[in-house]
């Protein structure tokens, strides 16, 4: 109240003084003043103009006063000032959230303080707000975009002059990632609703070693994150699934966004020099765990679709899922009909260049497109085909030749032997452990040696279903998507099932050498124990660990 009354008194003050000094001039006119009368009036008016600065100065500071007691900031305004006497203030820490900061201002004794926050990329404002100055003034910022860079301006003015304009950038902090990777780390990460992501960049799949392969003891379970890595998107079944995707090499974590879209995407690790690390399949789907279909034995709990599947209904493309070479994490993109128009078998063309390819955009930073080579290529350095494989995601490694014993219809070059237990199963000891190169998200795994997982499987037990020679086992939807053959081609989509097993070869049945075994049928058989061709394309059903 005493404060107000003083405001008011003064203001009454200033209207006296102002009539005072009118009349003075007056008198001065009608009068031919003296040297002495002059200088008495000068210093009058030098007084005066002391007091009116001081008392526009105790008004701006009232008002600010009054509007942050109410606490709001003063309103947005210009100013033009014709003189920079003041000195400069100081910017002091800036500390961030994912939708504001808050910003610590240093001044000296200036009434006022008028700041302004745009984006880093913008010009200088013209336009801030108001508030009273202080020796240290906090100015919170609100509403900002996160992990977004901007720029902090301000200075500090009195009645007629101003302070350089100070500015300080900073980043809004990136909101707070889901941990993909807390019940497990794998080289498939399940994403069910749009948000912000993470999982752990220094860790190989599961970490765990395939067994007694040799070839797979080239990779080390942990991955030595340098400072100038850097991650990034390869491709996506749509534009805009992800986005964001940064390596914080501090935490050794991937970071991205995920959109409400649902498909399928692959991330990478980069190394300074631009080489690719390691890769992960981010699967955008509904929880394929809610429902888990059992095999012949309830200890057996199948995923209720194919690996990429993001449908579960009869004859939906979308069920398909993806293809897999036997023992690699790698996903191929299937087909886009449910069958070939006129209903006979895929046509041969080249590999990934029919009408038939699933949709998908690539980084063209970082890749050109799917792309196919013979195993008996140069470029894959004899005993390297695990490394150069796990280098090269996009890349479907054809049969070109048998290398040394590596078998007909494989994508290795060296003894076949060095790759049995890729995916983990031991068949002396029927053992299934998962690796570093299964495909499967964190507690599911490729399944063991259909012969036990699906026992009773049979054209009784897999019910055909829908147009297309898909099938029905203990509830759960199986599509017919053919597969791909050695060659990368697409074939016998809408007619054969294709479904790899963790085992690699049956020691009951060495006359067929080193292949892959599978759950197979087409419309007159059902096999829980096909061999196929390893370099093949098939679908993978992960089963629980």
């Amino acid at each position: 109240m005493s404060e107000d009354k003083n405001q008011q008194k003064t203001g009454k003050q200033l209207l006296n003084d102002t009539q005072e000094a009118a009349e003075r001039a007056h008198l001065l006119r009608e009068m031919n003043p003296t040297s002495a009368q002059l200088e008495t009036e000068l210093k009058h008016e030098k007084r005066k103009h002391s007091y009116n600065r001081a008392l526009r100065s105790t008004l701006y500071t009232l008002l600010a006063r009054a509007e942050n007691r109410r606490g709001v900031a003063g309103e947005t305004v210009t100013h033009d000032f014709e003189t920079l006497r003041l000195p400069s203030l100081v910017v002091g820490d800036i500390t961030t959230t994912a939708e504001g900061a808050e910003v610590r201002v240093k001044t000296a004794d200036a009434q006022q303080l008028f700041w302004a926050c745009v984006r880093a990329e913008a010009e200088d404002p013209t336009e801030f707000t108001q508030v009273e100055a202080a020796e240290e003034v906090t100015v919170q910022l609100t509403g900002l975009m996160p992990d977004t860079e901007y720029r902090f301006c301000a200075y500090v003015a009195d009645a007629d002059s101003r302070s350089d304009l100070a500015a300080k950038n900073f980043r809004t902090a990136a909101p707070d990632a889901t941990d993909l990777s807390a019940a497990g780390t794998a080289n498939c990460y399940v994403v069910t609703a749009p948000g912000v992501y993470s999982f752990a960049a220094d860790v190989r799949g599961n970490g765990v070693s395939a067994n007694n392969d040799q070839e797979s003891k080239h990779f080390e379970a942990a991955i030595a994150v340098g400072a100038d890595w850097s991650a990034d998107w390869l491709w996506a079944s749509a534009e805009g699934l992800v986005s964001n995707v940064t390596l914080d090499a501090a935490s050794k974590r991937i970071r991205f966004e995920a959109s409400a879209q649902r498909g399928n995407a692959v991330l990478a690790l980069f190394d300074g020099a631009q080489q690719l690390v390691w890769s992960w399949h981010i699967w955008m789907t509904d929880d394929p765990s809610v429902n888990l279909v059992s095999g012949s034995s309830p200890q057996y709990q199948f995923l209720d679709r194919n690996v990429g599947a993001t449908s579960t209904a009869v004859d939906d493309v979308a069920s398909f899922g993806f293809f897999y070479q036997w023992g690699r994490k790698d996903p191929f993109i299937a087909a886009s009909a449910p069958v070939n128009p006129d209903g006979a078998a895929i046509p041969d063309g080249e590999a990934f260049q029919t009408a038939l390819e699933g949709a998908c955009v690539f980084n063209t930073a970082r890749t050109t497109g799917w792309t196919t080579l013979r195993n008996d290529d140069a470029a894959i350095a004899t005993g390297q085909s695990v490394d150069y494989a796990a280098a090269h995601p996009m890349t479907f490694i054809t049969y070109g030749a048998q290398v040394g014993t590596s078998g007909v219809g494989a994508w290795f070059n060296d003894d076949n032997v060095q790759y049995a237990e890729l995916w983990g199963y031991d068949f002396v000891n029927h053992m299934n452990l998962k690796t570093m190169f299964d495909p499967c998200p964190p507690g599911y795994k490729v399944p063991g040696w259909y012969q036990e997982v699906m026992a009773d499987a049979s054209k009784t037990t897999l019910v055909e279903t829908g147009a297309y020679q898909s099938r029905t086992y203990n509830g759960g939807y199986w599509p017919a998507q053919g597969y791909r053959t050695d060659a990368g081609r697409l074939s016998n989509v809408g007619r054969y099932g294709y479904y790899w097993s963790a085992c690699s070869y049956n020691h009951n049945y060495p006359a067929q050498g080193y292949k892959g075994y599978m759950l197979y049928w087409y419309s007159r058989a059902v096999s829980n124990n096909n061999a196929q061709n390893e370099a093949i394309g098939g679908n993978i059903r992960c089963i629980r660990e």
